[in-house]
């Protein structure tokens, strides 16, 4: 018999789809399977822009908020002594001191004494020779007075003979008319008194400028002894500075030379301390120079509470990277005070109003002020462009970028570097 092929039929199960396990089971796979690809391809297209991931609890978020700004300056300084005046020898000679390095001193005491033979020999040789001018000051006077009487003298004598060659000029006239005498005796008596009134004359000229040379020699020489007080009193105040006393109220600071030392003049000795006046020498970065100005308010730290302070002075050059400003206590002189104690100081550099302002954080060193990831939601930040002004210690005004109420990121990232749109994540 020939062998038909009803023994490789399969009778199929008629029963409805939705009835049938196998094909259940394999659309429940394949469902699955579009909901995922689904899922991803909506989350790839939800973050496909996004350029870095962080998490919340690792940056710093701030508000944008409006108020007062204070730009200031934290700086470290010490206290020096604002009146520490150094003495020094007036002349060259032997220093004896009185008084020992940190002993206290009243303004006057005397503190040293230079032994200057020098000086002292050059005192006596100026006295002496204004001794001598004076002396001869005197003897011009007297002589003077002499020349003048003698002057007069000749001045008197001289009015005499013409007195007498006026009457004789009379008799001869009397007699001239009775021809007593002849024509050449009567001549003869008006030469004479011709004669007596030109020697007259001269007589008075004569003692007038002898007055007036007398006056000018007895001048010059009253202007030399005037020229000699002077040298004497400025050489007596030389001599008088040798004894050297305290300037101020205060204690010794250091000896500069050895007891009983020869020093040159004009050499430093020692310096007194005024302990009574106090100020702060506050050492200030020198990119903050341009920002200082005198009479700059100044809050010092002083045993946890803040002392008004203003600055007073401003070195005009630059050492170690560094400006030092002196600073002055203005209400009263705290007490306890010692020199070369540290403190810190606040400089108020700038006071701004109402103002949009955000808390400082790294960010600002990141883009340099330049950017600023605002949150758009607490899912995402996006960088923004900004511009800031003044920089206050724990606070930076916006200018530009931002508004009242944004919150940004304040804290730096390695995330953000390069970012456009950051997302976030609890």
């Amino acid at each position: 018999m020939i062998r038909d092929t009803s023994g490789q039929d399969i009778q199929l199960d008629t029963a409805p789809l939705w009835k049938r396990p196998k094909t259940l089971k394999a659309c429940g796979i394949t469902l699955l399977a579009l909901v995922l690809v689904g899922w991803g391809i909506k989350s790839w297209h939800d973050t496909g822009s996004v350029d870095g991931t962080l998490s919340l609890s690792q940056v710093n978020i701030a508000e944008v908020q409006r108020g007062d700004l204070v730009r200031d300056l934290v700086v470290q300084g010490k206290v020096v002594a604002a009146n520490s005046p150094t003495l020094f020898s007036p002349a060259q000679g032997i220093v004896r001191f009185m008084v020992k390095a940190g002993d206290i001193v009243e303004q006057g005491q005397l503190l040293a004494e230079v032994d200057s033979p020098e000086l002292s020999n050059q005192l006596a040789q100026e006295q002496a020779l204004l001794n001598k001018l004076t002396v001869e000051l005197e003897r011009q006077k007297i002589q003077a007075k002499r020349q003048r009487l003698e002057n007069q003298q000749k001045a008197d004598l001289a009015e005499v003979d013409l007195a007498a060659a006026k009457r004789e000029l009379r008799r001869a006239e009397l007699s001239i008319e009775k021809q007593i005498i002849s024509r050449l005796d009567f001549e003869k008596a008006s030469d004479d008194l011709a004669r007596a009134e030109l020697e007259y004359k001269q007589a008075r000229q004569n003692a007038q400028l002898e007055k007036e040379a007398l006056t000018f020699e007895t001048r010059t020489l009253e202007l030399q002894v005037s020229q000699q007080k002077l040298k004497v009193e400025e050489l007596k105040r030389r001599v008088g500075d040798l004894r050297i006393t305290s300037p101020v109220d205060g204690t010794v600071g250091s000896l500069a030379v050895a007891q009983r030392s020869a020093i040159p003049p004009n050499a430093p000795l020692m310096t007194v301390v005024d302990l009574s006046s106090f100020e702060l020498e506050a050492a200030v970065p020198e990119n903050y120079a341009d920002d200082l100005g005198l009479a700059m308010s100044v809050a010092i730290n002083l045993s946890g509470r803040e002392v008004p302070g203003e600055i007073t002075a401003i070195s005009p050059e630059v050492i170690d990277n560094q400006v030092v400003a002196r600073v002055r206590f203005t209400d009263h002189q705290p007490e306890k005070l010692r020199q070369n104690l540290r403190l810190t100081a606040r400089i108020l550099l700038e006071n701004r109003d109402n103002v949009i302002l955000v808390k400082r954080g790294a960010f600002l060193d990141q883009t340099g002020g330049r950017y600023a990831w605002k949150l758009t939601d607490d899912s995402q930040a996006i960088r923004v462009p900004i511009q800031t002004g003044a920089l206050g210690l724990n606070q930076v005004e916006i200018i530009s970028g931002l508004q009242e109420g944004d919150r940004i990121i304040t804290s730096a990232a390695d995330a953000l570097e390069n970012a456009q749109l950051v997302a976030l994540k609890q």
